[in-house]
Parts: C-alpha cells; sequence; structure tokens
C-alpha cells in the first residue's frame, strides 16, 4: 500500500495524536498521581500494535513486501489490528473523560483514514 499525500498527512497526525495520547492523563489529575492517570501505563500493548500498523505503511521496503500479498490483504490486516488496538485500548472506563482518552480512538480513526484515501482499486487506480 502507497500512502497517497492526503493519506501521509492523515497517518503522521495519527502517530502524533497517539503519542500525546499516551502521555495526557486519562483521568482527573484531582483523585490522582499524573503517573497513575497516564494512558501509557493502560496501553502499552495496544499502543505497540498501533506502531506495527503505521510502520507497515510508512517503511517503504516493508510496504513493498506486504504489496505483494495484494492491496486489499493489508488494508484488511490493517482494519484488525486497529480493531485490537481499540478493543484492548477501550477497556478502561475512567470517571472523567479527558483529551488523553479521547486522543486514543481519534488517532485510530485518524489513521484509518489515511490508509482509506491510500488504498487503490482493484484494477489498479487510485481511489
Amino acid at each position: 500500500m502507497e500512502l497517497s499525500n492526503v493519506g501521509k498527512k492523515f497517518v503522521y497526525v495519527s502517530i502524533i495524536m497517539m503519542l500525546l495520547s499516551m502521555i495526557l492523563p486519562w483521568e482527573s489529575l484531582s483523585d490522582y498521581t499524573y503517573s497513575e492517570s497516564m494512558g501509557l501505563l493502560m496501553n502499552i500493548i495496544p499502543a505497540v500494535i498501533f506502531a506495527i500498523s503505521a510502520l507497515m505503511v510508512i517503511l517503504k521496503p516493508l510496504a513493498n513486501a506486504l504489496n505483494r500479498f495484494g492491496t486489499n490483504y493489508i488494508f484488511l490486516l490493517l482494519c484488525l489490528m486497529n480493531a485490537i488496538v481499540l478493543y484492548f485500548g477501550m477497556q478502561y472506563y475512567p470517571d472523567t473523560y479527558t483529551i488523553g482518552y479521547l486522543l486514543f480512538p481519534s488517532s485510530v480513526i485518524v489513521f484509518m483514514l489515511g490508509a482509506i484515501f491510500s488504498v487503490k482499486k482493484i484494477d489498479g487506480s487510485q481511489a
């Protein structure tokens, strides 16, 4: 899957959003310390899966190797990986919804929009 210019913007913004969701608090700081309320403590595994899916579309050698399987299969794999990220990442329900908590699913949605804009049609033309 080759990222289009629009797709690249979406993917890079989603990576920044995921990073911010890991360092910004997910819980009200009045009840917990900063380290207790960080998204990083709750979402290391989903963040790693998200990073792997981002590397799949950013790194050219890896993207070219995966393109042999076909764009549709790569897109399906990205959808499955990001569904796992959302499922495991959103298991935590904070008492107070903060920007860190809201950035987590938003980053996955923005990432998938970038992938959707970059997917080629079956005949090979850009969508």
